[in-house]
């Protein structure tokens, strides 16, 4: 508990108020219920003895009644305010972690699972909610309850207090022995969930594949295996809940035989009243309740620390790409082109040198390529310029600035980036284009896909610019799903244009055509063409060629093809493989 309080420190130290007045509301209700156990003793006693009359009696049961009312609406209060903080928490909280989660680069996300980072954001979040929420409520509760009752006992009758002290110091003891084992279970059914989202997220993402190689079964297995963990995992958490809770029965039978048993010798002997019986008890249980409680909290705890743990293991990685402190934006104006230059880049990426000192200018307004054999390094070169990577050394100049100088936000508006593989949100056509310009108009978005060679096929689509294209845009085809991203760019009107293989869908004939549409749309921007394929490439002013990461080959097409190196290679083995296929 020390540790998670500790981990929400920032957010204790803003509730400071809410969180104080619930806790000096607790004191109250505390009070309050300390002194209706006196009141039920007053009226026994003179009932018994017959020293009060009915109307004395009534009147102190009114009293009770109105305490308890008293009670009830200092508690709901206190709910409010505690229980409010902790939601603002929560909000708090969920939007810090998904900020993070928007800022980590490409490479996180490929190391995790949408499952078990949607389970972050929602299970986690909500067990460190409950924890500092009812949780710090219920301890606060349970502090002051303890004591006072047992302030209580120890001034009517030491003895009595001291006798029911022991079954609850074991009950204690025992508890913290098994609260290790609770946290244990409490990770392990965290973890299972996330793996069973992680699985269920990949199955529905992929259908078409289950379905395509008949692997329903086979996945239905799988996630049958992750339940049995789940269900493994929640057995033993309710055995170590039961456990928890058998102790707390035994430890109440316990201090009420040690109550009836020497309360009633003390009648007896004359020492103690029928009234002082029920007091007696009534503070027992206002010790006990605690107790009861200290086993849900104790699992709500573990539950929230290691959820706290896994959404720390997200809040503590490293942004690999961070703004710059002083951010500097070159004067150049809106829509005017930008050259673009590499200095001297070298990355590396798992212990291996991916790109090795590489040297490419492209003055504003012109083209250029970038080709070479599958891993040469062709994309990881062209991701530097909107900083979806930093090289390990060198410089990535945009408009003469170094790229790491930019406003992050800015630099990615000057450099329309399409990926090689397409996204698109599950919404219609005409917000995913909207997605890089709000509010552009129908005229604007047909423009654009007209210069994607796409608008010719908005009349196949069922509703045209209002189709929803479903999750990932399933459907379209790959090639329309291209083309839309492509679109998506070119709608933002940016400076700088990067298509990094973002045509592999299409047939090669297709692709040249789109090209073609698009020249006019390059024309006056900056352009970098990424693809395997030399028709997509001959228009282009230069066209850099790459091999293990390191730059080959730079000319126009015909001077490659007339240098007869690793170009003309390439491109006379696909005009012959091209041949081959028109047979």
């Amino acid at each position: 508990m020390f540790e998670l309080l500790r981990q929400a420190s920032p957010w204790l130290r803003r509730q400071r108020g809410p969180l104080l007045l619930g806790f000096s509301l607790q004191v109250a209700i505390v009070g309050v219920e300390l002194n209706i156990p006196l009141l039920w003793r007053r009226a026994i006693d003179g009932a018994i003895g017959r020293s009060l009359g009915v109307g004395a009696i009534l009147g102190l049961g009114a009293l009770v009644v109105a305490l308890g009312g008293m009670r009830a609406a200092l508690d709901y209060y206190v709910r409010m305010k505690v229980v409010g903080a902790s939601r603002d928490f929560e909000r708090d909280l969920r939007g810090s972690l998904f900020r993070k989660m928007l800022a980590l680069p490409s490479s996180f996300f490929g190391a995790s699972t949408v499952g078990d980072l949607v389970s972050r954001m929602t299970q986690d979040v909500e067990a460190v909610r409950m924890a500092l929420g009812p949780g710090v409520m219920y301890v606060g509760r349970a502090v002051l309850n303890m004591t006072a009752a047992a302030t209580a006992l120890l001034l009517f009758d030491p003895t009595l207090a001291l006798w029911i002290a022991v079954p609850l110091v074991v009950l204690g003891a025992a508890a913290l022995v098994l609260a290790p084992r609770l946290g244990r279970a409490s990770d392990a059914v965290q973890t299972g969930i996330g793996r069973i989202s992680a699985r269920a997220t990949e199955s529905f993402g992929g259908i078409r594949v289950l379905k395509l190689f008949a692997r329903e079964d086979l996945q239905a297995r799988r996630m049958e295996a992750l339940g049995l963990d789940y269900y493994a995992a929640q057995m033993r958490l309710a055995k170590a809940r039961g456990g928890m809770l058998g102790l707390l029965a035994l430890g109440k039978d316990a201090a009420q035989f040690v109550i009836l048993l020497v309360c009633g010798l003390h009648i007896v002997d004359g020492r103690a009243s029928f009234g002082d019986f029920v007091a007696y008890r009534s503070w027992l249980m206002q010790c006990f309740w605690p107790l009861v409680m200290f086993g849900w909290i104790i699992s709500m705890v573990q539950r929230a620390s290691a959820g706290m743990r896994r959404i720390d293991a997200i809040l503590a990685t490293p942004v690999a790409i961070a703004p710059p402190a002083r951010a500097v934006t070159p004067a150049a104006e809106d829509g005017r082109p930008i050259d673009l230059e590499w200095r001297d880049v070298v990355l590396e990426m798992g212990g291996r040198r991916v790109l090795d000192r590489v040297s490419l200018r492209v003055p504003a307004g012109t083209s250029l390529g970038i080709t070479g054999r599958t891993g040469a390094g062709k994309s990881l070169l062209a991701q530097l310029l909107p900083r979806l990577l930093d090289p390990t050394a060198g410089t990535v100049l945009v408009g003469g600035v170094d790229a790491r100088a930019w406003d992050l936000d800015e630099l990615r508006r000057r450099v329309g980036f399409v990926a090689q593989e397409p996204f698109l949100f599950s919404d219609s056509l005409r917000e995913n284009l909207r997605f890089a310009r709000p509010g552009a108009d129908d005229a604007a978005i047909r423009a654009a896909l007209r210069r994607a060679y796409l608008e010719r096929d908005l009349d196949a689509l069922p509703a045209a610019l209002d189709t929803r294209v479903g999750e990932r845009g399933v459907t379209l085809s790959g090639g329309q799903r291209q083309r839309a991203t492509v679109a998506r760019t070119l709608l933002a009107d940016p400076p700088v244009v990067v298509l990094d293989d973002c045509l592999s869908a299409v047939d090669a004939q297709t692709e040249a055509r789109i090209l073609e549409e698009l020249e006019q749309a390059l024309s006056g921007r900056t352009a970098v063409v990424v693809s395997h394929r030399i028709a997509a490439l001959r228009g282009l002013d230069r066209i850099a060629v790459l091999d293990e990461g390191r730059l080959i080959e730079l000319g126009t097409h015909d001077e490659l093809v007339a240098a007869r190196g690793a170009y003309a290679k390439l491109d006379r083995d696909q005009r012959l493989l091209a041949e081959l296929e028109a047979l």
